[in-house]
């Protein structure tokens, strides 16, 4: 399993984020009957017992909170960083295992019914999702009257790669900025990605912090040119600004080729709003039709600045 798969499988693996992406990124209405404090990671030992490379699959217990009643929804997520064509058959094997492990270990509800499984797919690809979200489809037809027999399991998809940029940035989730740090292509997309990490990822989430911090040195700097013997060992999400900023002169380059100097104001525009709420409209015009060194200049401010004249100086 590469990094960024391990990395995902960390995220999920954290109760805030499984239920910040039910809330923010499948807002289906079934979510409002889910009682988010009762968020139990299940042990899922009997998939590597039988599976041995299933090893991104995790599943998380929730109870109604509309009955009361200890009745349980499971919500089963799979992470692909590809399409596949047979993922219903995987999911459907994997429910059946789940199922008889309840069975076989007396968990059912006390009505002997099983529990409802709903599988969402996290899909971190950048392609489209192409194959079929419903079993039935990859069945073979012999006869109308055989269709009872045809077996139907739907599943959710969740594309990260999907979700409207604006619409990402005015989520207050760590789901989000895991979403919009995906799509990141350039420093000043990083810059923004971490001040929001750092806004929304509490000091004392120190677990959730560090998956972060991870993944940005182990997937997203990487992608963006660093190699890995550059990065310092165990960077924190408070040092990754300032060792931004340090680095900000040879990115100058690099950033005047690829004709960043929208992207560079919109990212200190961000910032600024993040750190120091709505920013005024002469200032919002001065940064807009400043030049990529001032800009620069600027954004490398911001990482040490308390306040909005600091960033501008005299």
């Amino acid at each position: 399993m590469g990094q960024h798969d391990i990395s995902y499988r960390l995220f999920f693996s954290h109760a805030r984020m499984v239920c910040d992406l039910l809330r923010e990124m499948v807002g289906e209405s079934w979510v409002d009957l889910i009682d988010f404090a009762s968020a139990e990671r299940v042990n899922a030992s009997f998939v590597s017992e039988k599976r041995k490379n299933r090893e991104s699959d995790i599943i998380w217990q929730f109870r109604r909170r509309d009955t009361g009643e200890p009745v349980y929804v499971y919500v089963l997520l799979e992470f692909q960083s590809r399409p596949d064509r047979y993922m219903p058959v995987r999911l459907m094997t994997y429910m059946g295992l789940f199922f008889e492990s309840l069975i076989a270990e007396g968990r059912l509800p006390a009505s002997g019914l099983l529990p409802l499984v709903i599988p969402i797919v996290v899909y971190n690809g950048t392609g489209p999702w192409w194959p079929t979200l419903e079993l039935s489809e990859l069945i073979e037809r012999l006869d109308p009257s055989a269709e009872p027999y045809v077996p139907r399991l739907l599943h959710k998809l969740v594309h990260a790669a999907a979700y409207d940029l604006e619409e990402l940035s005015q989520k207050e989730s760590p789901v989000a900025d895991l979403f919009r740090l995906e799509r990141s292509r350039n420093w000043a997309d990083v810059l923004v990605g971490v001040s929001s990490v750092r806004e929304h990822v509490r000091p004392d989430e120190l677990e959730l912090r560090r998956v972060f911090e991870s993944f940005l040195t182990g997937v997203i700097l990487p992608r963006l040119g660093i190699a890995p013997a550059e990065i310092p060992a165990r960077l924190t999400l408070e040092e990754f600004e300032p060792m931004l900023a340090e680095s900000i002169d040879a990115w100058n380059q690099q950033l005047r080729e690829q004709g960043m100097q929208q992207g560079e104001a919109k990212a200190l525009l961000l910032l600024l709003e993040k750190r120091f709420g709505a920013v005024d409209p002469g200032t919002r015009d001065r940064i807009t039709k400043a030049d990529s060194d001032a800009l620069l200049g600027w954004l490398d401010r911001f990482a040490t600045a308390t306040r909005l004249a600091d960033v501008f100086g005299n």
